[in-house]
């Protein structure tokens, strides 16, 4: 018997030592992908969008993206500096929960949509400015007010400079008139935009380029500018589609849209459309055009467009239809 348990022991001992070692099995790791899926459920401390960081272009007025270009232009013409003196410290995509891009001002009313953008962070010496942008710089705000320098004259002389391409030497300032607007949009109503009914103190501006005229409404040191002189309105309502689009321009090349959807779109104008649009301002006078179905036409639609020219020639046959032409491949481009 102390034979057969010696046997059964050795053979133990020695299946125990012909064993694998065990190795635990290490963990499954979650593609990079599906990690960032995972972290973005995760509930943030805060109601600013959680930022994406992309990569800088280098600096450089022919580098730097729209949205990037337009925080520096609009810095410059602030505190009245040459953009090569700004440098872009920072550039992260977001989304923003309104149309106010998450920078909220007393008296100005926010719409819910969300909007694509950045948060560019800018850099005078050693002092840094954050701006709100869109994806294409054509909406920008700075997240807090930016002391300007120079007067209001300077800053919307520059404004205006940018937005035709001209050295500010061209242009000059035909009056400048202290006012009270009656509310936070300047006095200068949009289609889809609301104006909270707060008095702002501000400045009425003329200013003058190429024989135009370029009416301008501002607070009182210049740090919001709103364009007042339309050039052209364009609308169109019902058709099987139920269209009721609006279009707004202005002379210094701003551009505004609405539609159904309360989806208030603003943008520039490029500058073959800004060459195209001058020529009519200056070819024709003040044209109401209406090229709607009869009034009896089963899903009727209405089109009307009114071009705020100051020349003295009437439209030819063929003028209406470009005029309309082009007002309908703006819209689309806004809206696209």
């Amino acid at each position: 018997m102390g034979k057969l348990i010696s046997l059964i022991s050795f053979v133990v001992l020695f299946l125990a030592a012909c064993e694998p070692e065990y190795i635990p099995t290490p963990p499954t790791m979650l593609a990079p992908s599906t990690q960032a899926a995972v972290s973005t459920n995760i509930p943030l401390s805060t109601n600013r969008p959680q930022p994406t960081s992309i990569p800088l272009a280098t600096q450089g007025p022919l580098r730097v993206n729209p949205a990037q270009r337009a925080a520096i232009t609009s810095l410059s013409s602030t505190l009245n500096l040459p953009a090569d003196q700004i440098k872009v410290i920072s550039a992260q995509a977001v989304t923003w929960p309104n149309g106010c891009m998450g920078v909220q001002r007393m008296g100005v009313i926010c719409t819910d949509q969300q909007v694509p953008g950045y948060i560019i962070v800018l850099a005078v010496n050693s002092k840094q400015y954050e701006f709100h942008t869109n994806r294409d710089g054509s909406e920008i705000v700075p997240s807090e007010g930016i002391q300007t320098s120079g007067t209001a004259q300077d800053v919307v002389k520059k404004y205006l400079a940018s937005a035709l391409g001209m050295d500010t030497g061209q242009i000059t300032v035909a009056s400048d008139t202290e006012v009270e607007w009656p509310d936070s949009c300047l006095g200068v109503a949009q289609d889809g935009v609301m104006c909270a009914m707060i008095v702002t103190p501000g400045h009425l501006i003329t200013l003058q380029a190429n024989s135009l005229q370029y009416e301008f409404h501002t607070n009182e040191d210049g740090s919001e500018i709103q364009p007042a002189t339309l050039a052209l309105t364009w609308k169109r309502n019902g058709g099987i589609a139920g269209f009721c689009d609006s279009l707004t321009v202005y002379l210094s090349g701003e551009v505004s849209g609405d539609n159904c959807k309360a989806d208030v779109r603003n943008g520039r104008l490029l500058s073959t459309e800004m060459t195209q649009l001058e020529t009519w301002i200056t070819q024709f006078g003040q044209i109401n055009l209406d090229a709607s179905d009869p009034v009896n036409a089963s899903d009727r639609m209405t089109r009307q467009l009114s071009l705020f020219g100051n020349g003295g020639a009437q439209p030819s046959r063929a003028d209406p239809q470009a005029l309309f032409s082009w007002a309908q491949d703006l819209y689309l481009r806004l809206y696209k």
